[in-house]
């Protein structure tokens, strides 16, 4: 037993003309076969040739005909074609999670807090406060806080240092110094990743970074997003890699590191000059 359709707008009753023919109903018919019976007549009267005046006189004719009285799948002839055009052209794919919105969640935002210790931005560090006075935490105060340790080391490890500050050289002895602990850190694609700062941890955008073999073969570049972060595209094998630094504004050492470890993905730190 064939349903009814449910009516979905009980108010949207169109005019009718003339018996069931509405004024849309006719309007195509009338410019249909109007039209067609304009191009007969320019025919019989030699003004255009048969050629051209009798298919478009069909054509014209059987338009009017089919947009005024055929309707598919219970719909107006007109409705159904521009339904049909809107559903062709508009995609029918949402995406929920971007290139931007993707990087953006991959790529830690961390902020030095008031020990000198990295911490995610989404930390609230609660100010204490004193009855009677006023905390008072100077910009000298400040200075003197973030310059101690750029990142808490533990004690047991022996600190290399570094000879030569335009010249870095990273080995298994001293990349505990360099590196710091991120939530994240297992969603990062690859194991060589960069954190670019200022001397109070400030991060450094749009560095261009290079990563190339020793022998100065480029392996992938790319620029540092908002938060300062360097990230690679794969896990690269052991071996020794370079990294070199370019931006207008602030300089950065030429980094060697030797690479050993092919699951320790955690982000190196290196401070501008």
């Amino acid at each position: 037993m064939r349903q009814h359709a449910i009516p979905q707008n009980v108010l949207d009753v169109e005019f009718k003309l003339f018996t069931k023919f509405t004024l849309k109903e006719f309007a195509y018919l009338a410019l249909g076969i109007g039209f067609g019976g304009l191009m007969i007549y320019l025919t019989v009267d030699k003004a255009i040739p048969a050629i051209l005046g009798i298919p478009v006189f069909f054509l014209s004719s059987v338009s009017g005909i089919f947009l005024g009285l055929v309707p598919i799948n219970d719909q107006d002839a007109d409705k159904f074609i521009q339904s049909y055009m809107t559903a062709i052209n508009n995609p029918t794919q949402r995406a929920w999670l971007n290139k931007k919105m993707k990087a953006d969640r991959i790529k830690p935002a961390m902020k030095p807090n008031e020990e000198g210790k990295l911490v995610s931005k989404d930390v609230k560090v609660e100010k204490p406060k004193i009855i009677g006075a006023t905390f008072v935490n100077t910009l000298e105060e400040e200075e003197i806080e973030n310059s101690k340790n750029d990142i808490q080391k533990d004690e047991s490890q022996e600190i290399v240092p570094t000879l030569d500050p335009n010249n870095i050289v990273i080995t298994d002895d001293n990349i505990a110094n360099f590196q710091f602990n991120i939530n994240s850190v297992d969603r990062l694609p690859g194991n060589i990743n960069v954190w670019l700062c200022t001397k109070d941890l400030k991060p450094i955008p749009n560095t261009i970074v290079y990563l190339k073999t020793k022998d100065d073969k480029m392996l992938y570049a790319n620029k540092t997003g908002p938060n300062g972060y360097f990230l690679t595209n794969k896990v690269w094998d052991p071996g020794v890699y370079v990294l070199n630094f370019e931006h207008p504004q602030y300089k950065f050492p030429r980094v060697e590191m030797l690479l050993t470890k092919k699951d320790n993905k955690l982000p190196i730190k290196i401070n501008s000059i």
